[in-house]
């Protein structure tokens, strides 16, 4: 976090922004309406040749069939068309679910929509120019006038230059203040009959909680299949060794002998005390709870092999389960990173992206090619659904390799930020010590 003279510094330059931004935004939506209403007249246009091709090739029904196909088509693409308009000027990114009937409808309402704002458009344009260049006229030619308003009770009187410019740039606000109405209704419209029903959102939303539950199931037992390996291969081994050398100093008729045996076993024995707290700390570090995530996330990097950086930019701590998924999130990627990908330098930030949600971003320097799909990435994924929440994995071949999870602590479903954090470094911690197999 910086110091708070900085972020009291910055705040006139944010607002110095402000202004420029809504400019920006306001003349995007203004250009998108005009846009729309250009091609409304490319596709009445269009709309007619297909109808009176439709009517013509009626009375041929092979003719007519491919008529209808290469109709569909047509439509389709035009409204692929009014789709690009929507996402590149108007902010509204819709990916189509219905059929070419609700096309159809949706490029009728167009038409009608993008005609009506044409004439808008073409009335405040006439009176932006009536307004101002009457204003001009009356400069240039010295013929300004006093208008006089009068109210009972009250006398009104002003130049006619300033109220020409006075009602000029109140025409001007009009439009920008009908472009963001326009353009809102726009999109309603457009996601009404475009996008998917309540229906089709119900049952999508069901199909995602379905396959995130047995995800979850899943990686559970995933869990559970690596604990008993590593209680049977550590620790069972270890006692095994433990009991034979002390059975070997209790049989045994030689005092120096058994002595040695008893050393060997306290030092067995030490050994195996190591072992159950690696274990344990694979199944769950309790520093994460006593300390954090950020000081977890520092004993991984100790851990690592490799230098790791932990970059802390959140402003709060989120809930137990959002912190456990995120440690587990960054210790797979890690664990990755140094086993498969021969990294030299990994970057794990930590920022909020909304309330109660963690954004996890894990950058390394390796080979990359990671696969999405493999073992330790998707149960990575799993445990990512479980909460809610979206991974991506940015991994080209040669490097470098991107891992990115956004997890909620609503169940809310957003989008997931981009890739990139920015803000201040976070403490580093160079890492010298054993990799370790993450949870996933």
């Amino acid at each position: 976090m910086g110091h708070p003279a900085a972020a009291v510094l910055a705040g006139p330059a944010r607002w110095s922004r402000r202004p420029a931004r809504l400019v920006g935004r306001g003349g995007r939506r203004v250009f998108g309406l005009a846009l729309g209403a250009a091609s409304a007249a490319v596709m009445l246009v269009a709309l007619t040749l297909i109808g009176a091709l439709l009517v013509v090739s009626s009375p041929w029904p092979p003719a007519h069939r491919r008529c209808r196909r290469r109709a569909g088509a047509a439509v389709a693409g035009l409204v692929r068309m009014d789709l690009w308009r929507l996402a590149r000027w108007l902010d509204c990114d819709i990916e189509p679910t219905r059929g070419h009937g609700r096309l159809l409808e949706y490029l009728v309402l167009r038409i009608a929509w993008g005609l009506a704002t044409a004439y808008l458009f073409y009335i405040s344009a006439l009176l932006t120019v009536l307004f101002f260049g009457g204003a001009v006229w009356h400069q240039a030619t010295g013929t300004s006038r006093r208008i006089v308003v009068a109210l009972p009770g009250v006398v009104m009187g002003a130049d006619s230059r300033a109220v020409g410019v006075t009602l000029g740039v109140a025409t001007l606000a009009g439009v920008a203040a009908g472009a963001a109405l326009l353009s809102a209704l726009e999109r309603r419209s457009a996601r009404a009959l475009l996008g998917p029903s309540l229906q089709d959102r119900l049952e999508h939303r069901i199909g995602e909680l379905t396959e995130s539950r047995a995800g979850a199931l899943h990686t559970v037992d995933e869990e559970r299949r690596r604990i008993e390996r590593d209680l049977h291969d550590g620790v069972q081994q270890r006692v095994v060794a433990l009991a034979m050398l002390l059975g070997r100093a209790r049989r045994g008729s030689d005092p120096e002998r058994a002595a040695r045996l008893v050393a060997q076993a306290h030092e067995e024995s030490q050994r195996l005390a190591d072992e159950i707290r690696e274990v344990a700390w694979r199944v769950y570090p309790t520093v994460l709870d006593e300390s954090g995530l950020a000081a977890a996330l520092a004993e991984l990097a100790e851990r690592a092999g490799v230098p790791v950086t932990v970059a802390d930019r959140r402003t709060r701590r989120p809930a137990r389960v959002v912190e456990t998924a995120a440690y587990f999130v960054a210790r797979e990627a890690v664990n990755n990173a140094v086993k498969h990908a021969g990294a030299a330098a990994i970057t794990v930030d930590l920022a909020d992206s909304g309330p109660d949600a963690v954004t996890v971003r894990v950058a390394d320097d390796g080979d990359g090619g990671a696969e999405p799909h493999g073992g330790g990435l998707s149960g990575l994924a799993r445990r990512v659904a479980a909460l809610d929440g979206r991974l991506e994995v940015h991994s080209p071949r040669g490097g470098p390799t991107v891992v990115t999870a956004w997890l909620p602590g609503t169940g809310s479903r957003q989008d997931a930020p981009p890739a990139g954090l920015a803000g201040p470094a976070g403490a580093a911690a160079p890492a010298h010590g054993s990799t370790e197999e993450g949870q996933g």
